[in-house]
Order: C-alpha cells, then structure tokens, then sequence
C-alpha cells in the first residue's frame, strides 16, 4: 500500500480529494490524518500488553505536527479562559494551547523561557487525544495542572 501511494505522481497527488463531514482534506492532509489514527490505534494495541509502552517514537515525530486539527475536535472548553504554553521533548515543540469559550485551539509558537508544560511528545500526543490516564504518564515539569488538562481534553 506504501508503495502505491508513494508512486501516485504530482498531478495525481494534486487531483485528490477526500471529504469527511464538513471537512476536505488534499492528498498530504489525508495521509497525515490516517497517520495520526494508525499510531493511536496501534498504541491502544501495544499499551494492553505493556503498560509501559509510548507511541512510537517514529510515529510521534510525524504525529505531533499534525496535532492542530484534531485540537478541534478533541479539546473541550471548561470554563476557564485561558493559555498554556507547551514544550515537547523527542522531537521538541512548542505549543500555546488556547482555551476559550467555545472551544480548544493549538498551535506552534516560538519557544518561551519557562513553558506551564514540559512533556515528552508521545505523551502530549496522547493527552490531546484523552489517552494520557494517570497510570501511563511519564514524569512532567511546570505548574500545569495535567488534571485539568485531562478535562480539556477528555478522550472518547
């Protein structure tokens, strides 16, 4: 299937189009989309068997630059209106989480001295998908309340 997909040529590439509710997606927005669903959903595999176990460091590296969109869907405002500022580790990033009234956002900023936030990229790949339960959290760093954090980010 990989292969397939890297010999579609550019105009190919280019003439793509895939629309899912109110959202369409070109070519590279959909790969990263079913990308993101893959490393989920194989870490939900891997994590039955071994409660220890990250999303796959290769796939975390394409998956945190990817973590925009599905902040929409996934962030829930709770009340409070405010910023958080997040710096990831393997690979770094560094993030502003917005909550407002109504709704989450997420987005790249330039790096700040001292984020609320200072966690591996798996694992804040995982919270904003609602997968970063007390028992798999690695150790963090800064006054961020990863509890509130959680009900930003609730999960399914």
């Amino acid at each position: 299937m990989l292969d397939g997909l890297g010999s579609l040529a550019d105009d190919e590439r280019a003439r793509f189009e895939f629309a899912i509710g109110p959202m369409t997606f070109d070519f590279a927005g959909f790969i990263g989309l079913r990308l993101n669903e893959h490393a989920l959903h194989t870490w939900d595999i891997e994590v039955a068997l071994d409660p220890g176990a990250p999303v796959a460091p290769g796939s975390a590296r394409l998956v945190i630059d990817n973590l925009q969109m599905i902040t929409r869907f996934t962030g829930k405002p709770t009340g409070t209106e405010h910023t958080i500022t997040v710096l990831t580790s393997e690979p770094r990033r560094d993030f502003r989480v917005v909550i407002g009234a109504d709704g989450v956002s997420l987005g790249p900023i330039e790096p700040v001295d001292e984020p609320d936030l200072e966690i591996p990229a798996e694992a804040f790949i995982r919270l904003v998908y609602g997968r970063l339960d007390p028992a798999h959290t690695p150790a963090t760093r800064g006054p961020a309340n990863l509890g509130e954090l959680r009900n930003v980010f609730p999960g399914p």
